[in-house]
């Protein structure tokens, strides 16, 4: 970023005038000192030999004697200027490191919860809107808007818990007390976006789980929106839920495949390998923050033409 760019130039700026002002002063001191001592021997040849040393050739070689030094003495500061620029830029990186990674962090949260917060406002919106346009609408459909829209600003409060809750405690979210079905959560997602025709789950009855209901819920809300906008329409995307003694996996199989060049880059902000579709590209990188802070992996492959994301999280 050019704002920490220009930063770690001023600073290497100041630690380099520093670090000369201090050369300078000790290069004056050692030349004081140089002299002095020069003069001293000088004043003591004088006084042992009389009058039978020429006073001119000790003038020269006290001359001499500080050209030298002085010479000595500028390419000492020289040394010191190109090497302490040097470190000066690599102290001034190393210090604005961890501030220019907390700003990172605190934009890539802010661009997250945007992105996030969008669709619930945009349905919340369109509701109202609509509900507003006709001004005989029914008592009954005006308490079902109201009834929606609550819905959505229960989801709008949890979202916003979390986003804050992850914003704080550095990327790791804490377990629940109470456990809860992902098997179900997932069916729930399915419902709620009307996919149960497109979406083939094969998991077990039940598959309890500790981990954050929010962040959980939103994570795989996340994967399931990415299969059904970026895989052809009507194809099936198939959902497997695999539980061990330790860890869950989960993944999301659909036929938008993703090209190898495109594949290390989909867990980047505003990556979009397909850029005819909308959106931000700030989906996959919260999922994968997400799966961070649940104390879990993600990734994502190419097999026969589809796209697998696989996700693992500890049962507790």
């Amino acid at each position: 970023m050019k704002i920490f760019t220009s930063a770690t130039i001023k600073l290497a700026g100041w630690y380099l005038l520093i670090l000369m002002l201090v050369s300078l002063l000790f290069s004056s001191i050692i030349f004081q000192v140089a002299r002095s001592e020069v003069d001293a021997q000088i004043h003591k040849i004088i006084i042992q030999r009389g009058n039978d040393f020429p006073s001119i050739d000790l003038s020269e070689r006290m001359d001499i004697s500080t050209r030298n030094l002085l010479i000595s003495l500028g390419y000492i500061n020289f040394i010191v200027l190109l090497a302490g620029g040097a470190c000066s830029y690599l102290l001034a990186r190393i210090t604005l490191r961890p501030i220019e990674a907390t700003h990172k962090a605190q934009s890539r949260f802010v661009s997250n919860a945007s992105h996030q917060l969008r669709t619930p406002l945009a349905i919340m919106k369109a509701e109202t809107e609509l509900a507003l346009k006709n001004p005989k609408t029914p008592r009954t459909e005006l308490t079902e808007t109201l009834e929606s829209n609550l819905e959505e600003i229960n989801k709008l409060t949890e979202l916003t818990a979390m986003l804050l809750e992850l914003s704080r405690t550095e990327n790791r979210l804490a377990l629940e007390d109470k456990s809860f079905d992902l098997a179900e959560l997932i069916s729930e997602l399915i419902g709620e976006r009307r996919a149960a025709d497109r979406v083939e789950v094969n998991c077990p009855e039940r598959v309890n789980i500790y981990l954050h209901h929010t962040a959980t819920r939103e994570l795989f809300a996340i994967l399931l929106d990415n299969s059904l906008k970026h895989s052809p329409k009507n194809s099936p995307i198939k959902i497997s839920i695999l539980p061990s003694r330790q860890n869950i996996i989960v993944r999301f199989r659909n036929d938008g495949a993703i090209s190898q060049q495109n594949l290390p880059h989909v867990f980047e902000q505003f990556f979009r390998g397909n850029q005819r579709t909308k959106g931000y590209g700030l989906g996959l990188p919260l999922a994968e923050q997400l799966t961070r802070a649940l104390g879990g992996q993600i990734s994502v492959t190419t097999i026969k033409g589809s796209t697998v994301f696989t996700i693992s999280l500890p049962i507790v």
